[in-house]
């Protein structure tokens, strides 16, 4: 391998931007404040009706490692974030939420620990923040490993974008990009990332803050929530594709249904929620007739099992633990 260009960008951060002007400014502060310099920042304007354009296009003025697109319409964050990896030229790639911020020191340890050890997914650790509280929230930890050598991997809970850099080469040459049409557009790009990679690394320090707002996904659902079938969907046939035990598989998809069957207990239409969790046994049911019998699944607690493996106890859960 030849000298790295001084000129090299070791990092491309996508933003992308959806009528955030409120938090902006802290979003771009922490960017601007990173130490790692050889870095683009690629903001991506999804046609805010805010102040979002004038805020951005001022930083822009001041720092010359901000790149800016505009959507002519809103197109929605997977079409946004693709525009934003398609002009991406940095060695990796990483993600940031425009209500959210980072460490002054994320990327370089990111770029730094991926580099050492060779990687192509870096993942790590994160603190949620809502009106009244932080608090940490530990991704499971691994060693360096891969999908092939740790199957478990797949179901690491994690999936999530923003507090991970991935390899650009290996994005572009597997044209891994996000969903356009469906909510939980996270899930397909982060598994497929996973099953790409040749070595996927753990950091244990938190980096990132992603800010929970009242209203949001975290703490509302609809009638969207069905896409998650869909996008099961999309995940069992690439993983199937490459070959994943079957039992990581299964267990991918139980723990998936059964997490958006019990955050009905968010769900604003009644009828919506109760339709949910009867497809949602009937997916299970259908595509894997002895779910309740998988291993990884019998590791859950006793207690959980029993909210889940139930109808009635899921749909009674729902009602009494509401938000």
């Amino acid at each position: 391998m030849g000298k790295e260009s001084d000129n090299m960008i070791k990092v491309s951060i996508i933003v992308p931007v959806y009528n955030k002007s409120k938090e902006l400014r802290k979003c771009l502060n922490s960017l601007i404040k990173q130490t790692l310099k050889e870095i683009e920042i690629i903001i991506v304007n999804d046609a805010s009706t805010d102040k979002s354009k004038e805020i951005i296009l001022n930083y822009k003025k001041k720092y010359k490692n901000i790149i800016y697109i505009e959507n002519k319409k809103n197109l929605g964050i997977g079409a946004t974030r693709n525009k934003g990896i398609l002009k991406a030229k940095g060695e990796y790639i990483g993600f940031v939420d425009a209500d959210d911020y980072v460490d002054s020191k994320m990327y370089q340890r990111y770029y730094e620990y991926a580099k050492k050890n060779n990687l192509s997914f870096v993942t790590g650790n994160y603190y949620k923040i809502n009106s009244s509280r932080k608090y940490l929230f530990e991704t499971p930890y691994f060693d360096i490993s891969n999908i092939k050598e740790n199957p478990n991997l797949l179901v690491f809970d994690d999936y999530g974008p923003c507090n991970k850099i991935f390899l650009r080469s290996m994005i572009i040459d597997k044209n891994i990009l996000f969903e356009e049409s469906l909510k939980y557009e996270d899930m397909p790009f982060v598994c497929k990332s996973l099953l790409e990679s040749s070595k996927i690394g753990h950091i244990k320090k938190s980096y990132y803050y992603y800010r929970i707002h009242e209203g949001s996904e975290t703490t509302t659902m609809d009638s969207r929530v069905y896409d998650i079938f869909s996008i099961m969907d999309i995940v069992n046939k690439y993983a199937n594709k490459k070959k994943v035990d079957k039992e990581v598989i299964e267990y991918l998809n139980i723990m998936q249904i059964t997490r958006y069957m019990l955050r009905q207990k968010y769900q604003i239409d009644k009828n919506v929620r109760k339709k949910f969790i009867e497809d949602g046994y009937k997916y299970l049911n259908e595509n894997y007739p002895s779910w309740k019998d998988n291993k990884l699944y019998k590791e859950e607690s006793i207690l959980k099992r029993i909210v889940k493996n139930n109808k009635i106890f899921t749909n009674i859960y729902c009602l009494l633990i509401k938000k």
